[in-house]
């Protein structure tokens, strides 16, 4: 398996005690998933956050792959199998009727999965303005089953409702920062 040119930039090795743990990061390819403000989607906001969440995990150490823009599920997983992650991320922003701001959900398999979910739930959930944050396990969703890594699926606050697109939209920093505390956070305790 070859590597695309934009994936394989976006890979790098730092030396620190984090290095030898590789991180894939699958920002949304749902480019038609619309935010109720901003004239933006959830790809464009998702890949965003994932590029600001892999330059705070490089600086931390770990060495990180961003899957490129639009790739399919797929190709996210064979490239995160390929480089064999220690964890996958899907990071995307949820919706349901427009009017539900629900807070971070985290998608895992599941009960093997738990730690690593409660990592990012107290993370992001602290950070996002809904208050139904919760851990589910769904072992169905192709980004949680398919990668050989610890997948930690990621719903970073509802996007089809003002409130929660504004927040995403004007937070990218700060969730991309409480993604790369989760990651932190989760390999500082099992270390």
């Amino acid at each position: 398996l070859s590597l695309s040119t934009a994936a394989v930039s976006s890979f790098d090795k730092e030396e620190s005690r984090f290095s030898h743990i590789r991180i894939y990061l699958s920002p949304s390819n749902q480019y038609a998933n619309y935010y109720a403000v901003g004239d933006t989607s959830e790809m464009e906001q998702c890949d965003l956050i994932a590029q600001k969440t892999a330059e705070k995990l490089k600086k931390l150490g770990f060495t990180v792959m961003v899957g490129q823009s639009g790739a399919t599920l797929k190709s996210r997983c064979d490239e995160s199998n390929a480089i064999h992650a220690d964890m996958h991320i899907p990071i995307h922003t949820n919706a349901l009727n427009g009017e539900y701001t629900g807070g971070t959900h985290v998608y895992v398999y599941g009960l093997d999965e738990q730690t690593a979910a409660e990592a990012f739930l107290d993370t992001l959930g602290k950070i996002s303005p809904g208050d139904d944050d919760r851990i589910e396990y769904k072992p169905d969703l192709y980004e949680v089953f398919t990668p050989n890594a610890l997948s930690v699926y990621l719903e970073c606050e509802f996007h089809d409702t003002e409130e929660g697109a504004d927040w995403i939209i004007n937070n990218t920093d700060k969730i991309a920062n409480a993604i790369a505390d989760g990651v932190y956070n989760y390999y500082s305790n099992i270390e």
